[in-house]
């Protein structure tokens, strides 16, 4: 089975025990369900290893299992104290999330783990804090909630006595590319050589061995100074923002709020990002140079575009609709109209994601295993990049162990400059929260730029 990108997908999930219950959400159960739900999805139960072709897979040996790191404690600190922060993250229990961006090697064993779950329990029983982190290259965002769900499932069931339903759940990459005779059509520059023109540094990479690659990725990351915000814009703001970039657009493709939204966040991070640089873009001084650029990148699920959603396919089924734009109009003044043009770009790459390509493009990968670091690496060399997911379809506050859906979900507070998470709130609110990664200087300007403030409003 092919893996690709290392970084984790992670959730870190609030319940509060409102009815002073003493076995809320009790330690043996949630345990049990745990490993009834691992029954289901032996992936997390594997090991990265190197391919005699140069690629990744995940390899499960049945003898010797890659058990997940799953760890329980408490804490002093009162549930109450975290709720009243708004779930600020200087608040958090320390250590509550127990793996990095990229996860080291564990200790005992050497190897990563696919998998990491941390139970704090809150003071005199007042909650529960659930995170849980996994590797990218084993699931994408679907098939890692498909999994938190089933734990959930499961833990419900032992409580009720009703088994938990019946789930389809299939692990064949092969379902991405279909039959030899499914159409296909050639994939846009954008993709062909995110992956065909390696940059000798993704080739580096690619030729260490997993441990090694995620020592050598975490290393470089540690320097950073980047910190996490998040903001709340209301679905009135939504709707007015995605109205107004749509009178803009002069008889153009019809937008969605995702898109509006997408482009307000790619010129806002863009524009205090450039503030805040201390050199020049440089203009291309040779073919292909791509530093005058920035680029936006749009994390996509591709199943229903295959016709696998019924499947119950858990592997990673990313496709990243890309675009790009000359820095110089990227960091113009923030309008309907600039919008517009950013947000219409958007649309059209992402009508572009359809089956023939999307096969195409996993034909390529397929065909240059080697070169699965490629993408990462070359999107770094852009001169400047923004990454949005959209996370606010995926039923985080669906997630009931039992005693309610959680009081707040989030993604993990703080990633990679230049990633943005759009998350859902808690219903019945048509809210999101937009969670940004970037350096304080960066944030501070975030949170001083008008056109941004117009919609959004700092939680933390």
């Amino acid at each position: 089975m092919q893996a690709f990108l290392p970084p984790t997908t992670d959730i870190v999930l609030f319940y509060e025990n409102t009815g002073s219950d003493p076995d809320f959400l009790s330690s043996g159960m949630l345990r049990e369900a745990f490993y009834k739900a691992l029954e289901k999805f032996p992936i997390y139960l594997g090991y990265f290893r190197q391919r005699t072709d140069g690629g990744l897979a995940i390899v499960i040996d049945k003898d010797d299992l890659n058990m997940p790191n799953y760890l329980e404690s408490t804490s002093d600190i009162l549930f109450s104290d975290i709720k009243s922060s708004s779930y600020n993250p200087r608040t958090w229990p320390a250590g509550l999330m127990t793996t990095s961006m990229f996860a080291l090697p564990d200790q005992a064993t050497g190897q990563i783990k696919m998998l990491h779950v941390h139970i704090v329990r809150f003071r005199d029983s007042s909650g529960v804090a659930i995170f849980i982190s996994s590797c990218h290259g084993v699931t994408d965002a679907t098939g890692f909630y498909s999994f938190v769900n089933r734990w959930a499932d499961e833990t419900r069931a032992l409580l009720t006595g009703v088994p938990a339903p019946e789930i389809a759940v299939c692990f064949d990459r092969a379902v991405l590319v279909g039959d030899p005779t499914d159409v296909r059509v050639e994939i846009d520059d954008l993709h062909r050589l995110s992956i065909t023109n390696p940059p000798p540094a993704a080739i580096a990479m690619a030729s260490l061995s997993p441990v090694e690659r995620n020592k050598a990725i975490h290393a470089s990351t540690q320097s950073a100074n980047h910190q996490g915000c998040l903001y709340r814009i209301g679905h009135n703001n939504l709707e007015y923002l995605r109205d107004g970039v749509q009178k803009c657009t002069s008889d153009g493709p019809r937008l969605s709020i995702n898109d509006a939204l997408s482009a307000l966040i790619a010129k806002t991070v863009s524009r205090v990002q450039f503030a805040n640089m201390t050199g020049l873009i440089d203009q291309p001084s040779k073919p292909g140079d791509i530093s005058h650029l920035h680029l936006t990148t749009i994390a996509c699920d591709c199943r229903r575009h295959l016709g696998i959603s019924d499947m119950g396919y858990i592997g990673n089924v990313q496709y990243i609709p890309m675009v790009t734009n000359p820095v110089e109009r990227i960091i113009q003044t923030t309008t309907f109209e600039t919008l517009a043009e950013a947000a219409i770009k958007i649309r059209h790459a992402i009508n572009r994601a359809k089956a023939p390509q999307i096969r195409a493009y996993f034909d390529m990968a397929n065909q240059h295993p080697t070169l699965f670091m490629s993408p990462s690496i070359t999107a770094k060399m852009y001169g400047l990049r923004t990454i949005v997911s959209n996370q606010s379809r995926f039923g985080l506050y669906d997630i009931d162990f039992g005693y309610g859906t959680a009081d707040f979900a989030t993604s993990r507070p703080t990633r990679f400059a230049s990633i943005a998470s759009i998350l859902p709130t808690r219903p019945p609110s048509k809210d999101v929260y937009v969670s940004i990664t970037d350096t304080p200087a960066v944030l501070e300007s975030i949170s001083n730029n008008e056109f941004w403030r117009r919609f959004a409003d700092l939680v933390y």
